[in-house]
């Protein structure tokens, strides 16, 4: 990846004053992102891993990606390959700012040197900085890269939750809800209410149980059972809250009658809800 300076670089890229290096981070303070303190836990893992593989002596390799959880699963979908690339283009993306600059040569995407210290150097001697001044450089570009993943590439990490019909018919409808989420999203339990078609809601209690998933991600499932004799025009909501919207799918199991019941599924936001339509003379579905 090219990052070298041009012929106007030392005096684009002037050495910082001290009231400028100030306001630079360094690598044992906190970030220098206004929100890093209540940073995202995608913010966090990626910064920390990007931290871990520019101390690397090969800096970012496919091979050091591989050993990531965070970077693998959000640029990569599990492929360090593609991770590596995509990574690249996130660094050529913001190429523009120079401590992202800086942030390429210590990781070793702009210097071949085998050690940090080394690529800091390398950095120095091409933008006339000494190798305090570039590292707290590569400080600053390492959080934003870090900053701009965790909020561009949020949908490669977005919560899913799965509501299934495994039971449905004229006396009882029988969901099976089921979420799945990256370790370090941070997200709060679901939360499950029954509606009633006035708007009065009353919250659920469940039981969640954790279920067997890959390395790195977090399943559990619920079931919720309402009883359709009693109680026909009452929809089943589901919020989920946290870092991330969550992206719902509605499934119904084979075997069941789905023409005889059908059902609506609305989603905003966090909030999913689940609803019997009942059908008019027409045949055609109305909500309750």
């Amino acid at each position: 990846m090219e990052m070298t300076p041009g012929d106007d670089a030392v005096e684009r890229h002037r050495p910082p004053d001290e009231d400028e290096l100030s306001k630079v981070g360094t690598a044992g303070d906190q970030p220098n992102d206004p929100d890093a303190e209540t940073g995202t836990g995608l913010y966090n893992a990626v910064h920390d891993e990007l931290l871990a593989m520019r101390k690397h002596r090969d800096g970012v390799t496919i091979g050091n990606l591989a050993h990531t959880t965070a970077i693998l699963e959000v640029l990569g979908a599990g492929d360090p390959r593609l991770a590596y690339n995509q990574l690249k283009h996130v660094l050529l993306s913001l190429d523009q700012d120079l401590a992202v600059t800086a942030a390429g040569y210590s990781l070793g995407y702009a210097s071949d040197y085998d050690s940090h210290l080394g690529r800091l150097d390398d950095f120095g001697r091409d933008y006339t900085y000494d190798q305090r001044q570039a590292r707290r450089y590569s400080d600053k570009g390492i959080e934003q890269i870090a900053r701009h993943i965790s909020s561009e590439w949020m949908l490669e990490a977005s919560p899913t939750l799965t509501i299934e019909v495994v039971k449905a018919n004229d006396e009882v409808l029988e969901l099976v809800i089921r979420s799945e989420r990256l370790a370090i999203v941070e997200m709060r339990d679901p939360v499950v209410e029954m509606v009633s078609s006035t708007g009065k809601r009353e919250s659920f209690p469940v039981d969640w149980r954790p279920l067997a998933g890959e390395a790195g991600a977090l399943r559990q499932e619920a079931s919720v059972r309402t009883d359709q004799l009693r109680q026909p025009d009452v929809a089943v909501s589901v919020l989920w809250t946290g870092e991330a919207w969550p992206l719902f799918h509605l499934a119904v199991l084979r075997g069941l009658d789905g023409a005889s019941l059908p059902l609506d599924l609305m989603t905003f936001g966090a909030r999913a809800t689940v609803s019997r339509c009942f059908l008019d003379k027409a045949g055609s579905a109305d909500p309750p």
